[in-house]
């Protein structure tokens, strides 16, 4: 391995470990926000509060132009990433917990590798052939603990964020060749305010909303570390590093 690929790994291996320890406090802060705000109020004001520090950041590459056969993945992956993914992993968290929520998503490589094996063409070696075993081990575990049809609806949220999630990379992967990371991020974010607004909406006007202290630090936390960092940083690992070898870092 030369010099420079060794940098280039080092900088993504650091940008995962930061990317999921981010995404590990949104479970915990998502069931602390759950009894005030309902969940599609909070991935929309979450998704909302991302664009501050998404743009900051995506400002420089802003004359990058987007091929117009391309905006569809834009909108695919923003309708997955930055709406379902998000959505239903709050339902589950409400749902389950946080800890079975965050340990179902242990699922993730699973999906993300078929995906990846079967659309980017990449490989699967014995390690990370490994890596899933334990992964689906692991899962299947915890799914045991559901033992209430409460709980079994939060398991199934929990493995719809999975799939949305994993289909979503799988296509971020395959932009990342083309325009910067922080790029895709933002555009992404910003199409799923098409999803996030309606739904917000309705939220407002059919269930009860508590604002306080708590909630507006929660949603701010969630807006800039959950959706903004963490999903800057995971879209640039994509680009450095094949989607199998990223997703393996989430049990």
């Amino acid at each position: 391995m030369s010099q420079n690929q060794n940098t280039v790994h080092k900088e993504a291996y650091l940008l995962l470990f930061s990317t999921f320890f981010m995404f590990s406090t949104i479970h915990v802060t998502g069931k602390v926000i759950a009894p005030y705000v309902p969940a599609a109020l909070v991935v929309g004001i979450r998704c909302l509060i991302a664009l501050i520090p998404l743009g900051f950041m995506a400002r420089k590459y802003m004359d990058v132009k987007v091929e117009k056969a391309d905006w569809k993945w834009f909108v695919i992956i923003g309708g997955l990433t930055y709406f379902v993914s998000p959505f239903m992993i709050q339902v589950a968290i409400s749902l389950t917990g946080a800890s079975m929520a965050s340990l179902l998503n242990s699922m993730t490589p699973v999906a993300v590798t078929i995906l990846a094996i079967i659309l980017l063409g990449e490989k699967l070696t014995p390690p990370k052939l490994l890596c899933l075993v334990l992964a689906i081990i692991g899962a299947t575990i915890i799914t045991k603990g559901a033992n209430t049809e409460r709980q079994f609806f939060g398991v199934a949220a929990a493995i719809a964020s999975v799939l949305s999630s994993a289909t979503s990379s799988v296509l971020m992967r395959r932009l990342s060749s083309k325009y910067p990371a922080i790029l895709i991020t933002f555009y992404g974010t910003a199409v799923s305010l098409i999803f996030h607004i309606p739904m917000s909406i309705y939220t407002i006007a059919t269930q009860p909303v508590t604002i306080n202290a708590i909630s507006v630090i929660v949603l701010i936390y969630l807006g800039i570390v959950g959706s903004g960092l963490a999903q800057f940083t995971w879209t640039k690992s994509l680009s450095l590093l094949p989607a199998v070898t990223c997703s393996l870092f989430y049990p």
